[in-house]
C-alpha cells in the first residue's frame, strides 16, 4: 500500500478512522492545532491543513474558540437498483428514515422545449416539446437532492402520465408510470461525475464551503427508444451510492 505523500495527510488518516468506526463520535472534540503539532511532531501549519482536510471531508466542524469537533455523519445510502423496481414505494423517503431523519419533497412541473443536451440524451429535436419536473428533497428541512426530469410529450401527451405528480399514477416509480402507457423501461442508464457546484446549486443545496456535488445524469429506455432523461444533483458529503451488478450465472 502507497503510503499519501503528504504529512497532514497521514495525521489525516489516524482521525479519520477514529471518527468512522466510532471512537470519536458526533460532538466529541478533536485535538488542537497545538496538541497535534506536539503527538506527531510537525508544525503547526501542518496541524492545520490536518483539520483543513477532515473539514473539507464533512467529517468536522470548527467551533468558537478554534476547537473542531466532529460532526454527526451518518449519509443516507442510495441503493440506485431500489428506484427502478415495480411498485418502488418511496425510496428517498425510506433513506431517510433509515438515517432518523424526517423526509419530503416539493416539485414543479411545467412544459418546455429541449435544450441541446436533453435533445441529445432523448433522441429529439433541439425545441422539441418535453415534460420538465424539477424536485428538490429534503431530510429534517435539510436540501440533498436537486432532480431535474424531462420527459418527450411525443410520448406522454394525452396520457395519464403527461404530469408525473397528477393523475391515477400519482406518486408512481417511472417502471410503473410508462408501463401504464405500454412502453415498460427496459434499460435505465446511470453516468456519474463529481465536480464543484454552481453558485445556484450551492444555495439551493445549502452547501457548505468547499463541498463537492455528485451529479448523476439518468437515461430511461424502453428497447432503443430513450423515454425519459434527468439530471440528479447530490451534495456529495450527504450521500453514499450503492450499485448492484448481476454477473451472468457460468455457461
Amino acid at each position: 500500500m502507497v503510503e499519501p505523500e503528504h504529512m497532514y495527510e497521514r495525521i489525516a488518516t489516524v482521525l479519520r478512522d477514529k471518527i468512522l468506526v466510532g471512537e470519536l463520535g458526533a460532538g466529541a472534540q478533536l485535538p488542537t492545532q497545538a496538541a497535534i503539532s506536539e503527538e506527531f511532531q510537525v508544525s503547526r501549519a501542518v496541524a492545520r491543513q490536518t483539520l483543513d482536510l477532515l473539514e473539507a471531508e464533512g467529517l468536522i466542524d470548527r467551533v468558537q474558540g478554534g476547537r473542531a469537533v466532529v460532526r454527526r455523519y451518518q449519509p443516507l445510502l442510495r441503493r440506485s437498483a431500489l428506484h427502478y423496481r415495480t411498485d418502488p414505494g418511496a425510496p428517498f423517503a425510506e433513506e431517510a428514515l433509515a438515517t432518523e431523519r424526517v423526509p419530503r419533497y416539493s416539485h414543479h412541473t411545467f412544459p418546455d422545449r429541449a435544450g441541446p443536451e436533453v435533445a441529445k440524451r432523448l433522441r429529439i429535436s433541439v425545441g422539441d416539446e418535453v415534460m420538465r419536473t424539477m424536485y428538490t428533497s429534503f431530510a429534517d428541512d435539510q436540501p440533498l437532492m436537486l432532480v431535474d426530469s424531462f420527459e418527450p410529450l411525443a410520448i406522454t401527451r394525452g396520457t395519464p402520465i403527461e404530469r408525473p405528480e397528477e393523475g391515477p399514477l400519482l406518486g408512481a416509480g417511472i417502471v410503473d408510470r410508462f408501463t401504464s402507457i405500454g412502453m415498460r423501461p427496459t434499460a435505465i442508464v446511470e453516468r456519474l461525475r463529481s465536480r464543484m457546484p454552481r453558485p445556484s446549486e450551492v444555495e439551493k443545496l445549502e452547501l457548505r464551503p468547499g463541498t463537492p456535488i455528485t451529479e448523476i445524469a439518468r437515461i430511461s429506455y424502453c428497447g432503443e427508444t430513450p423515454i425519459e432523461t434527468a439530471d440528479l444533483l447530490l451534495a456529495a458529503d450527504q450521500y453514499e451510492l450503492e450499485y448492484t451488478i448481476k454477473v451472468d450465472p457460468e455457461r
